[in-house]
């Protein structure tokens, strides 16, 4: 017996080494997933334009552009440094990287339907990709390969329904190992989490004030378990226990967009111009007016200031998308101008990055590329 005992330790560090080595990953390549027509475009490159910011005579070099802006737009974008960035929106779940800070980009399509991707961040140097699929598309080398997490995996037994509708509309990491991502699954509202960088996702389950609150389209994580969400129905929660219990801090239109400085200071955007500023972490609001009433579309702070990105689908040409606005919710102003007519501005914009000194600006499908003031 004793013979026996002294093996046991050896064993199961064998078991366990087993074990780990044929563990598979929860990802699959696309290319075992029949449904995803992947198909990939390298090498376009782009002729240099670029024009003067008349607000603040900055220069503003437009490093993505297409003449054709029917379809084929962009909903969100993600630099990870001045050379590596990426773009992602539709029609055909499109998504376009730089590695040479736009001068040439490889534009990647999985999916031959017109649904978009909305969403896209980065974990340390993996790329997540998400939309109308219900698939999270994962890319380790800056898209030289892509595998897919199937997230209806998360509900039990895999769905055999076709009819099953995802929208996921943003993934954000708040480190490289804790993101989140929201959106909706059959029209009601879908929260996930992974704590191990995107490897695994779990679903988190809320209390029942989150089933009646419509689509998550945004959120702010202060923490791994503080985050303030915004939802399709115009409903603004926090939580401070990541998910379990949820707090409803304010009421008003559809929202799309939130940011915050800090625990304290934040702004949520909606449609037709709806906006709102609170200093006191969301327990006061106060109304902003913003010209022309268009939808808010993206957030981002500066140091003391922040950038607002805005859309109004049915215009042909709107001098004026991007604004500023002090830290303390006042004081309004255009940040993106133009005398430059051979730039067409469609103020179809949906997201602002900002990444050191430099701003990016999606319009439809130009990317600005332009400095702080």
């Amino acid at each position: 017996m004793s013979n026996i005992n002294k093996y046991i330790p050896i064993i199961s560090i064998i078991l366990i080494s087993l074990f780990f080595s044929c563990s598979e990953s929860n990802y699959i390549p696309i290319s075992e997933v029949p449904e995803i027509e992947f198909s990939t475009v390298g090498d376009i490159t782009l002729t240099d334009h670029s024009f003067v910011n008349t607000t603040n005579s900055q220069n503003v070099s437009i490093v993505n552009s297409l003449d054709e802006t029917g379809f084929h737009f962009y909903n969100s974008l993600k630099f990870k440094t001045e050379a590596i960035g990426i773009l992602v929106g539709g029609t055909g779940l499109r998504a376009r990287i730089t590695q040479d800070g736009g001068s040439s980009w490889t534009e990647f399509r999985f999916s031959k339907f017109a649904n978009a991707f909305h969403s896209v961040s980065f974990s340390d140097n993996a790329i997540f990709i998400v939309g109308e699929s219900k698939y999270i598309f994962r890319s380790m080398d800056f898209g030289a390969n892509w595998s897919v997490f199937n997230a209806e995996s998360l509900f039990g037994k895999e769905s055999s329904s076709s009819l099953v509708q995802h929208k996921f509309y943003k993934i954000h990491f708040i480190s490289e190992t804790v993101g989140f991502i929201a959106g909706e699954r059959d029209n009601a509202p879908l929260l996930m989490k992974t704590s191990d960088g995107g490897e695994q996702w779990r679903i988190v389950n809320g209390d029942e004030s989150l089933k009646s609150s419509g689509a998550i389209t945004d959120f702010f994580m202060h923490s791994d378990e503080e985050l303030t969400i915004v939802t399709s129905i115009g409903k603004c929660y926090k939580t401070d226990d990541g998910g379990t219990h949820w707090e409803l801090v304010y009421e008003t239109d559809p929202l799309n967009s939130i940011a915050f400085k800090d625990k304290n200071t934040g702004f949520i955007g909606g449609i037709n111009g709806t906006l709102h500023y609170t200093s006191n972490g969301g327990k006061d609001w106060s109304t902003i007016d913003v010209p022309e009433n268009p939808n808010i579309a993206d957030i981002v702070f500066l140091e003391n200031e922040a950038l607002i990105t805005t859309s109004i689908s049915y215009s042909d040409k709107r001098n004026t998308f991007v604004y500023k606005i002090d830290e303390n919710g006042k004081n309004i102003q255009p940040f993106l101008t133009k005398s430059d007519d051979n730039v067409l501005f469609m103020g179809d914009s949906y997201a602002i990055d900002v990444l050191n000194n430099n701003v990016y600006i999606l319009d439809r499908n130009n990317l600005y590329k332009t400095t702080r003031n």
